[in-house]
């Protein structure tokens, strides 16, 4: 009975120091719990730097998420005991948490860039493929904008990217043919105009009714008075 005492009297001393390695332990598996999604998280920062770098944004959405990050590696590489595991813990969910906020924002912004961009190249596509020899590129052009229109519903950021990458590339090229085909910025101007809506005979230059001429487009386009207020 002496004996058992004496052993349990030489443990109590190390009672405190296990159970402070057992709390370690707890938080170590707690960490790596919430690491479960580490390789989805990662993805998901890369093509947000990517989609802002590609469309030139950044705001303070991306500054705070890149700022995360930082935070996040840094805190994971030093975690080691039971102060800078809960440290490496919380930076983990506060970069999930600047991840998600990036995400719309980008998104948003993206909206924006369609708008802006792709939105009346589908339009004056539209208007070209009723001038008979200049349907191909209409034809192209549209479907840019509508690829565009679609993209803004992709829920993956790194699929949205690559699509992205590709637009941006199509719309390069088939703006460059445009210019080559109209050979006047003075028509680009008036299609720019046309397609949306606020074109007027003003517009329609000596060089523009030359350019709609040999395209076969005059019969194509109507006149109509503009209706004024009277307030």
């Amino acid at each position: 009975m002496s004996d058992a005492l004496a052993e349990l009297e030489s443990l109590v001393p190390r009672i405190p120091q296990a159970v402070s390695h057992q709390k370690v332990s707890d938080l170590v598996d707690r960490l790596f719990d919430k690491l479960i999604d580490f390789q989805q998280t990662q993805t998901r920062l890369q093509a947000i730097l990517d989609i802002a770098n590609l469309i030139n944004f950044a705001d303070d959405y991306i500054t705070a998420v890149k700022s995360a990050s930082r935070d996040a590696a840094t805190a994971l590489t030093v975690a080691s005991d039971e102060t800078t595991i809960e440290d490496a813990e919380e930076a983990y969910s506060d970069l999930k948490k600047a991840v998600t906020s990036a995400d719309r924002a980008i998104r948003h912004h993206w909206k924006a860039v369609v708008l802006r961009d792709y939105t009346p190249l589908a339009t004056v596509g539209r208007l070209l493929r009723q001038f008979g020899d200049t349907n191909g590129i209409g034809d192209r052009m549209e479907a840019v904008g509508a690829l565009a229109d679609k993209s803004v519903n992709i829920p993956n950021l790194a699929e949205l990217r690559d699509v992205i990458r590709d637009l941006m590339a199509e719309r390069s090229q088939v703006e460059a043919e445009k210019a080559a085909m109209t050979k006047n910025p003075e028509v680009d101007h008036f299609l720019g105009k046309l397609a949306a809506g606020d074109a007027t005979l003003a517009a329609v230059t000596p060089t523009v009714f030359k350019w709609l001429s040999e395209h076969e487009a005059l019969a194509d386009l109507a006149v109509r008075p503009v209706a004024r207020s009277t307030f």
